[in-house]
Order: structure tokens, then sequence, then C-alpha cells
């Protein structure tokens, strides 16, 4: 066999194009690098890749959205509207507190004879729909028969002692009015009483009825009319 020789002149063309054919192919390798370097710059600002987009917003809003929302808003939400209802509705306010001070307005009045001479008992009706009570002497003057200008001494406090009564709706509870009668034939007679509960600043004018009271025209020293505190007796009717 014989060799063929190759001339020195083709050695150095071949030479010459391996050498640009390898710098086209790094040439290449660059660009595809270069173009793969903006995919992921706008991947990691959120810009252009879809999928990266959808799982990144998704799951971060959702997660986000969902669990502040609904621990936030539920929780603070259920807990505190049950606990503040439930408080206002577990204390039921009545139309009158029980054992709140008896009224004037709430009040029936009434006279009649005690019994024993000079005695008159006044009867103090609860006429409201709620327990009410009430404590110690009630106000009185003596009031003629033409009206609240005729008025006659007030009545003095007796030594007494007062306590607490309570009345349900209607109960009744009493005083005793004592009086000293004239004797001299030129008293002043009075028809009415005007009663001021007990820590009340409204009277009732009450009729005697044939209960009249004849006092001396003009007292001395001592007082002409005596009140007890109330309480003299407490019931329906009695």
């Amino acid at each position: 066999m014989r060799l063929k020789k190759i001339p020195a002149l083709a050695l150095v063309v071949t030479a010459a194009g391996l050498s640009l054919t390898a710098c086209n192919g790094s040439k290449g390798s660059s660009a595809a690098a270069d173009s793969s370097a903006p995919v992921a710059a706008s991947s990691s600002t959120g810009g252009q890749s879809p999928t990266s987009d959808s799982s990144a917003s998704g799951s971060s809003t959702g997660s986000a959205s969902g669990s502040a929302n609904g621990s936030a808003n539920g929780s603070s939400t259920g807990s505190g509207t049950g606990s503040g209802t439930g408080g206002r509705s577990a204390v039921p306010i009545p139309s009158r507190a029980s054992g709140a001070m008896c009224r004037t307005d709430a009040l029936g009045f009434s006279a009649a004879s005690a019994g024993v001479t000079n005695e008159i008992v006044v009867n103090l009706k609860n006429t409201g729909s709620g327990t009410c009570s009430m404590h110690g002497f009630p106000g009185v003057q003596l009031v003629g028969p033409d009206g609240l200008g005729d008025t006659g001494p007030d009545a003095a406090r007796t030594d007494a002692s007062a306590s607490t009564v309570t009345l349900a709706p209607g109960e009744e509870t009493r005083f005793l009015l004592r009086y000293l009668p004239d004797t001299s034939g030129s008293g002043k007679t009075y028809t009415r009483l005007s009663v001021t509960p007990p820590n009340e600043t409204v009277s009732e004018i009450v009729n005697l009825g044939h209960q009249d009271i004849t006092v001396p025209a003009s007292g001395g020293n001592a007082p002409d009319v005596y009140v007890d505190p109330v309480g003299y007796h407490v019931g329906f009717g009695k």
C-alpha cells in the first residue's frame, strides 16, 4: 500500500476550519446562556412565568388570607359577640326593681278608726306591679274642709322604733295617728290629712270620712297630733 501525502497547505486550512468551528460553538452556548438569564430574572420578580406566578400567588394569598381572615375574624368575632350577648341577656331588667322604695304614685291611701278613742289608722296599699319597701315615719299634716289653704299642725313623731316594711303588689301596711282632742269647745276641726310616705317628697290627700279630728285652735308648747312609724300591720286588707 502506498501512503498519500497531504500537502502542508491543506493541513493549515483544516486547522483553521476546526478553530472557527470551535469559536462558533462557544458563541452559541454563550448566547444560549445569555438568553436564559432574562427568564430566570423575570420568574424571581413574578413577571413572566405563569407556572411560578400561579403557584406562588395562590399558595401565598390562599394561606395568608384564609388563615388570617378565618382565624382572626372567626375567633375574635365569635368569642366577642357570644360573650357580650350572653352577659346582657343573663341579667333581665324588671319594670320595678324588687325592694325599691315605695313611691306615692304607686300607693293607695285610706283612713279608718283604730278602734281606740282619739286614734286613727292610715292604710298604705301597694298598687304598683312590683315589690317595694319603706322605712321610717310618714309626714302628716291636718287639712281642713276648705283645702290645702286651711291647714293645721304637723304631726310630731313618737319614740316608737321604725322597721323596714316590704310590700308585694296588693299588700298593705299602716301607721297610727294619735291626737289630743279639744276640750274648750273652740277648737278647729279637720276632715283630711296630707300624707307623705317615708323618704318621699310627694304627698297625698286622704279623706277622714267620719273620723274628723278636732284639736285646740292654737297649739301650746306640746304638739296636739302624734304619728307612729309605718309597719303597724302588714298584709292583704287586714
